[in-house]
């Protein structure tokens, strides 16, 4: 049992490093904003074009942020358990069924 704990415990590693390299993209109106982060979801690049820019859209453009940061969240956990079942499914019986079918 404690084998496939540290198994498990590298395939998480594995995972961990595979979803760095993963990019997504999240976006708001009509990809004026868009927020690009990795699978980790750790943010790496910010975009909200020109004309957005003015003080009066502040508050339209903090809403747009938000949109597209649940945008690119929802897709990084998607391809993460997409991962997970890919490289954990098989490996503990049963445990497949945790990720999604």
């Amino acid at each position: 049992m404690f084998g496939k704990l540290a198994e498990a415990q590298k395939k998480a590693e594995e995972i961990k490093e595979r979803l760095s390299g993963v990019t997504v993209q999240g976006q708001a109106a009509s990809g004026d904003v868009t927020i690009t982060m990795d699978g980790n979801k750790k943010i790496k690049d910010i975009h909200i074009d020109a004309a957005l820019l003015l003080p009066e859209r502040k508050e339209e453009i903090e809403d747009y942020l938000c949109v597209a940061m649940e945008d690119a969240m929802q897709k990084a956990d998607i391809i993460s358990a997409q991962e997970m079942k890919s490289l954990m499914g098989n490996m503990i019986p049963g445990l497949g069924g945790l990720f999604g079918k």
